[in-house]
């Protein structure tokens, strides 16, 4: 069944790099972020350190504490940065971090959490109090974090309650406001109840005084999405941040991505295969890679000696292998 997963998420354990987990997805057990996608990603890994970054707007309650749990108790220490969005249960997830920071144009939401019900009164009574329960453990995930009492964040849940990130550092939920990311979220939001009035149009307003003073209108960039589905589909997951935070459009994505194979093809013919991450992590040009590689083929190599030497030189005449003389001179006798 994972394979039918859009799975939002690749390690890569290349030396000097740090594990990085991409939650670009609801959360969901077919549809999404799985549960058991993380884990099987994470379960034997031996890194000091993961990076988790999250643009999310929730999904499956159950899928998201077993993904909190599984990030909570890994031995290395995870650090989350919530790019976009962190809502409903993807924010439960985020307290799962040593550390965790916000972008200045990001946001968070904590609510309640949503269920059906199908039966007689009976049925819907027990579904209300497995709701309740559901709550209070969600809630205990954010107190952890807050130090707040279980009563105060459950209050706060209970009104659907939306964070900027200056409000989110000051309720405890983040421990630092980081740099804004060109990329604002695209999630459909209608089904919870308080939605601001200004999410989602921190990038729409800074792109409309922008133009007001430009003469020459910008190429569009890419959604965040794109960005991570291009880099995963390629095997980059990793160039996914950078090309974000310089607002690379999706032509210059590609074409990046598209330098980075020819880079590898090129270390692959010079017989210099090891040397191709190096070149991709610096994103040289093909140029730069070109005379690089070239100057190492040749670093090694002996000049030729076209001169003759003092016996050749002394030489007055060379013998032949053919005298073609002599074959004209017999056949013109016959």
């Amino acid at each position: 069944m994972m394979s039918h997963n859009r799975q939002w998420f690749t390690f890569k354990n290349e030396a000097g790099q740090t594990p990085e987990l991409f939650i670009y997805d609801d959360i969901d057990d077919w549809f999404g972020v799985s549960a058991q996608g993380v884990v099987d990603q994470i379960r034997n890994m031996d890194a000091t350190d993961i990076n988790v970054r999250i643009n999310c707007r929730g999904g499956m309650v159950f899928e998201g504490i077993a993904i909190y749990n599984a990030l909570r108790l890994h031995k290395a220490n995870v650090h989350i940065s919530i790019e976009g969005l962190a809502a409903s249960i993807a924010s439960v997830i985020a307290m799962a971090g040593d550390t965790v920071t916000i972008a200045e144009n990001a946001m968070m939401m904590i609510h309640n959490p949503y269920g059906w019900a199908q039966g007689d009164a009976d049925a819907m009574r027990k579904t209300a109090d497995v709701m309740d329960k559901i709550a209070d453990s969600i809630a205990v995930s954010y107190t952890a974090r807050t130090g707040k009492t279980i009563e105060e964040m459950k209050a706060l849940m209970d009104t659907e309650t939306w964070y900027t990130a200056t409000e989110a550092l000051a309720a405890g939920l983040v421990d630092q406001v980081d740099t804004p990311i060109k990329a604002a979220a695209h999630f459909d939001v209608s089904m919870f109840n308080n939605v601001p009035d200004n999410y989602g149009r921190f990038e729409q307003a800074k792109d409309q005084a922008k133009a007001q003073i430009q003469t020459v209108e910008p190429q569009p960039e890419a959604g965040a999405l794109v960005i991570a589905d291009l880099c995963c589909q390629a095997g980059y997951p990793e160039k996914t941040a950078a090309f974000l935070k310089a607002s690379l459009s999706e032509t210059e994505v590609k074409t990046r991505l598209a330098n980075y194979d020819q880079i590898k093809n090129l270390c692959q013919t010079a017989h210099q295969p090891d040397k191709a991450a190096d070149f991709i992590k610096d994103d040289c040009s093909v140029s730069d890679v070109q005379n690089t590689l070239f100057e190492l083929l040749t670093a090694e190599d002996e000049p030729i000696n076209t001169a003759l030497s003092p016996q050749q030189q002394g030489l007055k005449q060379t013998a032949v292998a053919i005298d073609t003389q002599a074959i004209y001179s017999r056949r013109n006798r016959a």
